[in-house]
């Protein structure tokens, strides 16, 4: 038997192929890759890097390139500590919000379909209120007279004065984990979902209780997506503005705050453009050191 091996096709066969297809086949094998790429590309340029760039060409501009914005940053430590308030305020309401959303995110890949369809609408319920419809709802609750303070002191008999609920670092960080909890758990419930639960019951069957079996098999293989979900629940917490300034107190005023004080009050736009890069750059930072550490982690685990 004689076998004829076939000449391995050229780039120039490739091309005289494509010359004699049809018209539109060509536009596409020539142009589909651009079109499928470049309308996400367009928006990502006119609705987000040209504003930004706007942003920052305005924290230098005055009318002349300046610097004078940032100077006065740096120059007043009140800039400082409002900084480190609102980092304070992402980072607590942060932690409240995954401890309560990964139990939820659990037993919602574990449910029946029948039950995990109605703890999904609920889930989904308060993305059906606006946001300030939720934070004067939580005002009427939290106040002195309100829902818990009345449980407190009249029906349980637990608190002798009201307890200070609203209009300090409490209403915010509820208010805060209120908005955030299903946008974690939604997030959550996609990555957990993912996850064979026979590899569970495995470790069931070779003696392991539930609990051990969720600490050693289940929980290890859901910390990339509990890393990723806690990192775009804090940058989506650095950002709030609604929420902090109708349930915080005067001393709870965050960055977001200020830029939308001398954005609309006091029209200074070139300080209100530096304080909003200095909020971007806070958040690149945090990005930043979250991707570094996961390369650094995938190479450990994949050298």
């Amino acid at each position: 038997m004689i076998l004829v091996r076939k000449p391995v096709p050229t780039f120039r066969d490739h091309a005289r192929a494509v010359r004699r297809e049809p018209t539109c086949d060509r536009l596409l094998l020539r142009f589909g890759p651009a079109a499928l790429w470049l309308p996400g590309v367009a928006f990502m340029v006119a609705f987000f890097l040209v504003p930004v760039g706007w942003i920052v060409a305005q924290s230098v501009l005055d009318p002349d390139f300046t610097l004078k914005f940032y100077q006065r940053l740096a120059g007043a430590p009140e800039y400082a500590l409002v900084l480190w308030i609102s980092v304070k305020i992402g980072l607590i309401s942060t932690l409240f919000t995954m401890l309560a959303g990964y139990p939820v995110a659990y037993l919602l890949v574990i449910a029946r379909p029948g039950v995990r369809a109605i703890m999904m609408a609920f889930v989904l319920l308060p993305f059906w209120t606006n946001i300030l419809v939720r934070c004067y709802a939580w005002m009427l609750v939290l106040q002195t007279k309100g829902l818990v303070n009345t449980a407190l002191i009249d029906w349980f008999g637990i608190a002798g004065s009201p307890l200070p609920l609203l209009f300090n670092l409490t209403g915010v960080i509820i208010g805060m984990v209120h908005y955030l909890l299903p946008i974690a758990i939604l997030t959550l419930y996609s990555g957990l979902k993912t996850i064979d639960l026979r590899l569970v019951r495995a470790a069931q069957g070779l003696g392991a209780n539930p609990v051990r079996a969720f600490l050693s098999v289940f929980l290890p293989l859901s910390l990339p997506t509990l890393r990723a979900t806690t990192m775009l629940i804090f940058v989506l917490s650095l950002g709030f503005y609604v929420t902090p300034a109708l349930l915080g107190g005067r001393t709870e005023i965050t960055i977001a705050m200020l830029v939308s004080t001398y954005f609309s009050d006091v029209l200074n736009w070139g300080f209100g453009s530096a304080l909003a890069v200095l909020l971007l750059a806070v958040t690149l930072v945090g990005l930043t050191i979250y991707f570094a550490l996961e390369r650094t982690r995938a190479e450990i685990v994949a050298p």
